[in-house]
């Protein structure tokens, strides 16, 4: 299956990073069967995870809790000695010896694990938490609801509590895009697509389960191959001794019919054939050889003549599909029809899907684009030809002193576009700080929304066409700003975080 960048798992993977990149944290990160956990942790330690040391279980019902300590330890901590019926932080204490550790821990199906080993991740989570040189996150992948009981009582009493992150079903246009590739991936006709889209209005708006639609397809076409051929050879035989069966009393009727005479007549009668040339005999002998001579030849020399003319040879001129048609057929290749659903996967209608070129890497570097002017009354738009650089970033507003908020300037961008988003803060001072330190001040953008009732100010860079172009430009950035690993966001859910602030 093609890795999607849905904007919701990216904003689930986006806020995991934040929380593990500062401090150790025990989150818990819930959701519905076939929500995506298992495809979520695995991409997390992908293409997300900046941890040096990283460790994965997955946790199967027949394994102990022995074996759960032995992988984790053995992941952390290489060629280590310890006893796997100790606790892992007393195993962990005894193999580092006082040195410093910066690890990972992703637990997937942790519904599974035992009470006993929630309260040692628990205590390697605190303990981490009051040692400088000690830095462990551990992740828990789990069905909602299944740990709660147990987190609240290892937590019960302390100042610091576990962390809940909930996996939502998808959007609406995720839901579309999603089941969009399904379709190109298996290459289905008009017909198949409209009953693959009538099966999947029925089931959730989960990955799984639409995922699960396309398994239950491939095992059915599966199934009919296997099939044993043994009952059509037998039809094939059968039709074939019935067709020779025909054809034999077909070609061979009369003597079927003489053998049948023959064996039902009586004996002392004669048949048919031998009381017509008795009677032949008679009429012969009262009119005399000579005159039966004669009217033998005069009935056999009655022969009628067919003088008809047949008819002149027809002439047949070839039909071909299309030879007289006055007007020409078009032909649209697959990559435009690619190019028309990927543009109405972000909100466009289509159109410009043949204007725009559909292979964004291949297209030389100039391109046009349009500069915004945030600073007069009404926003205008200035067309730009720039030879050097694919795309011309929006011009944000410059002071020192406080940080405007371009929510309204924002929302004059086309949903089609993207930017990069680099930074999530609670305060303006904290927006201030952040730009004087990577000295952005002059080239990001802050828009303010709502999470939870709070604000939130985000920060952003540049105004991209495609997803590519916001990826090009992310490798031009200084050092410093690409390891804040930025991501590329949609102007479509920019506007909808812009709107919970109205």
């Amino acid at each position: 299956m093609i890795a999607l960048d849905l904007d919701s798992q990216i904003q689930l993977l986006s806020r995991i990073q934040f929380l593990t990149r500062f401090s150790s944290n025990l989150v818990q990160v819930t959701g519905e069967p076939g929500a995506g956990k298992t495809w979520l942790s695995e991409r997390y330690l992908e293409n997300w995870a900046n941890e040096p040391i990283q460790s994965l279980l997955i946790c199967n019902p027949s394994q102990q809790d022995a074996q759960h300590r032995a992988i984790i330890l053995r992941q952390i901590v290489r060629d280590g000695v310890f006893n796997e019926q100790d606790s892992m932080l007393q195993s962990l204490d005894y193999m580092l010896e006082g040195r410093s550790v910066h690890c990972l821990v992703v637990i997937d199906d942790a519904q599974r694990l035992s009470a006993n080993l929630i309260a040692e991740l628990w205590a390697l989570v605190t303990e981490a938490q009051q040692r400088d040189n000690w830095q462990i996150n551990i992740l828990l992948f789990s069905l909602r609801g299944k740990l709660n009981k147990w987190l609240h009582k290892v937590s019960y009493g302390q100042g610091v509590k576990p962390l809940e992150l909930e996996i939502t079903p998808l959007a609406d246009n995720e839901r579309e895009m999603f089941i969009e590739v399904m379709m190109v991936s298996r290459q289905l006709d008009a017909a198949q697509r409209r009953a693959l889209k009538q099966k999947a209005a029925s089931l959730p708006s989960l990955p799984g389960a639409l995922r699960g639609l396309e398994q239950q397809e491939t095992a059915a076409m599966e199934e009919k191959k296997r099939r044993s051929p043994l009952p059509l050879i037998l039809l094939v035989v059968v039709l074939l001794a019935l067709g020779g069966g025909l054809v034999w009393w077909a070609l061979n009727p009369q003597t079927s019919t003489e053998e049948a005479a023959e064996s039902v007549l009586p004996e002392g009668v004669k048949e048919l054939s031998a009381i017509l040339d008795e009677k032949e005999k008679e009429m012969a002998a009262q009119q005399g050889e000579e005159e039966s001579g004669e009217q033998s030849l005069n009935a056999n020399a009655e022969v009628n003549d067919d003088d008809v003319a047949l008819p002149d040879s027809p002439s047949v001129e070839g039909m071909t599909v299309g030879r007289r048609d006055e007007n020409r057929r078009i032909v649209v290749p697959d990559r435009v029809v690619d190019a028309i659903i990927d543009e109405q996967a972000v909100g466009g209608d289509g159109t410009g899907a043949v204007e725009q070129p559909l292979i964004p890497e291949l297209v030389p570097p100039a391109e046009t684009t349009v500069r915004v002017e945030p600073t007069q009354p009404e926003a205008t738009a200035e067309v730009v030809t720039e030879e050097t650089e694919a795309v011309a970033p929006l011009s944000p507003p410059t002071s020192n002193a406080d940080v405007p908020l371009a929510n309204q300037l924002l929302l004059t961008v086309p949903e089609s576009r993207y930017a990069l988003q680099l930074a999530a803060l609670q305060s303006k001072q904290a927006v201030t700080e952040f730009l004087q330190e990577y000295t952005i001040t002059d080239r990001a953008l802050v828009y303010e929304t709502r999470r939870n009732g709070e604000p939130w100010f985000m920060v952003l860079l540049g105004d991209y066409p495609t997803v590519a172009d916001a990826r090009r430009a992310e490798l031009q950035l200084p050092a410093n700003i690409q390891a804040l690993t930025p991501w590329a966001k949609s102007f479509v859910q920019i506007h909808k975080e812009i709107g919970l602030v109205n």
